[in-house]
């Protein structure tokens, strides 16, 4: 009786949220700067070069 168990002491778990938090807000902001950069012209050509072969039945 009254001993705290590791982990749910209401200050670790009020740490462990902001510390999601922050590492949520983090990836968030990686996701966003990756998802903004142009497609490379190199690959952009694969895709349209694969969709042309699919359109038109491919090498099969």
């Amino acid at each position: 009786m009254g001993t705290k168990t590791p982990g749910n002491d209401p200050d670790d778990v009020r740490q462990r949220r902001s510390r999601t938090k922050r590492i949520g807000k983090h990836l968030r902001e990686m996701y966003d700067e990756v998802a903004k950069e142009d497609v490379p012209d190199d690959f952009m050509r694969l895709l349209e070069e694969a969709d042309s072969k699919s359109s038109s039945g491919g090498d099969r």
